[in-house]
């Protein structure tokens, strides 16, 4: 079933027209900018460091399905490797880490995780402990696509001179 077809896919689209649109009309306004480093990171508000400790359990928990379902390899493996990403940038002498660089970095490594997932939906059923995961797993791509994708573009922007 083609993924564009699927309510989950279609919603996903809406989601990145929605980052779209908050990134070229300013709304609500971005991080994007500002620097991602140690003192950012522990200086974030209590709820978002609910979020993003939500978020990496989310993740991290595709180890617990990695051997019975290809998706949730496919998202361990995008988790892994926008972290390895980042800190690589990190380390890198003259580059900057800034917040809207790591959100492109997400959706840049996690959108194949997201479209095994989407490709593959006939095992998310609520019946079930992957089904359970999968479906919680989606509600935080679409959070985290929501600003993301805003943010990516808002650095990608700046970084043209726009």
């Amino acid at each position: 079933m083609p993924i564009l077809r699927t309510k989950l896919g279609l919603l996903f689209c809406v989601i990145a027209v929605t980052g779209i649109f908050l990134a070229v009309t300013g709304v609500g306004g971005s991080p994007a900018l500002e620097l991602w480093n140690n003192e950012t990171r522990t200086s974030l508000p209590l709820w978002l460091m609910i979020w993003l400790g939500f978020l990496a359990l989310t993740f991290l928990s595709s180890v617990i399905f990695a051997w019975n379902h290809v998706p949730a390899r496919w998202v361990l493996a995008s988790f892994v490797g926008s972290h390895v990403a980042t800190i690589a940038i990190e380390n890198t002498e003259g580059m900057v880490l800034r917040a809207g660089l790591v959100s492109l970095l997400h959706v840049v490594f996690w959108t194949p995780g997201l479209i095994a997932l989407l490709s593959d939906q006939s095992d998310i059923r609520f019946n079930s402990a992957y089904g359970i995961w999968a479906s919680i797993l989606l509600f935080v791509y679409a959070v985290a696509f929501t600003f993301d994708i805003r943010d990516g573009i808002v650095w990608l922007l700046f970084m043209v001179g726009v």
